[in-house]
């Protein structure tokens, strides 16, 4: 995106300068009806700090200075009380442009994103669709006494903006229908009363713009090949998966098998993938668990993952090379603005970050745990430009730079790793920031020494590292050893540290809600 200059009052206190744009992305589905005050937030990095300006078509009227808890979506992020009471009914186009600290701020706009204001009501479609795939008809009223017996029966019945209801029993997503001209989401979901794991929908190609699934369980079933459940069309068309199960009834081993085909602009706002061969590719992951799947994580550009775990990462024996993150991209093109924000994995067999040619991208508050029995490594290569880690915990494993790693404003600060080297003593990285890569106020924990500017060595105190509970007790000397930064104010359980230093982490008095889209 185009760099201008911000409004006077977002002036910052000069810092110590990083000469790179800050990083962001949304926190929010788009094409939303909302009414009331929707609070809109933005994840935004960069170690000197950063404010986000926001706008309602094309004028700025807030902005946020520091983050704060969003209940609606439970993270800590930059946040606009969006007062759809003041706005006629319709769409409208939500703006915000990020501006870093120090001595040379850097402005970045995000790209504009659509809601609908719907304070009036007007957009409000009540008309519901019931579907039974055991006892329905589809030449029937569409009623809960008299329910359509497919999917795709009641998408063409029911109005743009309604909702599906679906007993429990065996659906299809293939051939849905229904045009690509929805506006808004239209809701699949089970009925009032069902579980998840009862409405069970076979994978296919919808066909048709802005479905939401919600509360339902999606599989494909294929061994021995490449598979996916969902497909979009080419990039032309959005899902959004919220709080569904996705998997394969072959298991995670039978086959390539992925959640998405087809470059489906994905959207997924809690829920499980399992069983599969690599995680979700989405746009925006929120609160979204991974568990027992063969390849990688999460990998891909353009892409907010938060609030998010993964668990038994393991490639078996189908030669797979899983990953936590991957970042690989071939010449020309690069990996980039990928943001991980509280994001934790435990008892992966697979290396942690990696990849070459990754840009704009911030790995915030990760939680890292590989299995003892591996051997695999955290590690980059290659050209990487204006990547921040902050508060990056690797656990059994070392962060490694290989011979040809090519940095330029990459930032790691307030991590705590095993160890950190190069593969080769002849391009040795001293963390100094001179030859493009500034490590300081880490902490290492493997015995091996230290690493950077302002390192700490010794034993972290996790506070239970039997139970896979590798936060920080206070007292901790590797939070002694960080310091204070704007953009990350919590952590990665979202408990916030106490005034302006990490040194004493303050718990919340009530545990967070369940996130909201």
């Amino acid at each position: 995106m185009k760099r201008t200059r911000l409004l006077p009052l977002l002036a910052l206190a000069a810092a110590p300068a990083l000469a790179a744009r800050p990083v962001a992305r949304w926190d929010v589905v788009p094409n939303q009806r909302v009414s009331g005050t929707f609070l809109a937030g933005v994840c935004a990095f960069h170690e000197d700090g950063v404010r986000v300006a926001f706008s309602v078509n094309g004028k700025f009227i807030h902005v946020a200075k520091e983050p704060r808890k969003n209940p609606r979506t439970g993270v800590w992020e930059y946040v606009f009380p969006l007062d759809t009471a003041k706005l006629p009914d319709g769409p409208v186009a939500l703006g915000a442009r990020v501006r870093s600290g120090g001595a040379t701020p850097e402005d970045y706009d995000l790209p504009s994103l659509t809601l609908y204001a719907n304070n009036g009501g007007s957009l409000t479609v009540a008309e519901t669709v019931w579907v039974d795939s055991a006892h329905g008809d589809d030449a029937a009223a569409g009623t809960e006494k008299a329910p359509l017996k497919t999917i795709a029966a009641a998408v063409k019945r029911v109005p743009v903006g309604g909702t599906v209801l679906l007993k429990a029993g065996e659906y299809s997503a293939g051939g849905l229908k229904g045009g690509s001209d929805r506006p808004y989401w239209t809701t699949i979901t089970a009925a009032p009363g069902v579980v998840r794991d009862d409405v069970q929908i076979a994978g296919g190609r919808p066909g048709t713009q802005r479905l939401r699934f919600r509360g339902v369980s999606l599989y494909c079933d294929v061994k021995g090949r490449y598979g996916s459940i969902l497909d979009g069309e080419n990039g032309k068309h959005s899902v959004w998966l919220d709080d569904c199960k996705a998997y394969n009834r072959q298991g995670r081993w039978a086959a390539n098998a992925n959640v998405f085909g087809n470059r489906y602009v994905a959207y997924v706002t809690g829920g499980l993938t399992t069983e599969l061969c690599n995680g979700p590719d989405g746009v925006l992951l929120r609160g979204h668990e991974v568990r027992m799947i063969a390849s990688d994580v999460w990998t891909g550009s353009d892409r907010l993952v938060v609030n998010c775990t993964a668990s038994d990462v393991d490639g078996g024996a189908t030669g797979a090379h899983p990953d936590f993150h991957q970042s690989h991209a071939k010449p020309p093109d690069w990996v980039h603005d990928v943001i991980l924000y509280n994001v934790t994995g435990y008892n992966c067999k697979c290396q942690g970050l990696f990849g070459l040619r990754l840009r704009d991208s911030a790995f915030v508050n990760v939680v890292f745990e590989r299995t003892k029995e591996s051997n695999f490594l955290t590690q980059y290569s290659g050209p990487m430009e204006n990547v921040l880690f902050a508060h990056v915990t690797l656990v059994n494993q070392t962060w490694l730079w290989r011979d040809d790693f090519a940095p330029l404003d990459v930032r790691i600060v307030n991590c705590c790793v095993p160890s950190m080297g190069t593969h080769q003593s002849e391009r040795a990285f001293d963390g100094s920031g001179a030859n493009g890569l500034l490590v300081s106020h880490c902490f290492f924990t493997g015995g091996k020494g230290v690493f950077g500017l302002d390192a700490k060595s010794g034993d972290p105190r996790f506070a239970d590292p039997a139970a896979r509970d590798y936060s920080l007790r206070p007292g901790s000397p590797a939070l002694a050893a960080f310091r204070p930064l704007q953009c990350v104010p919590a952590d990665f359980r979202g408990i916030p540290f106490r005034g302006a230093s990490a040194a004493t982490p303050v718990r919340p008095r009530d545990a967070p809600n369940r996130a909201k889209p």
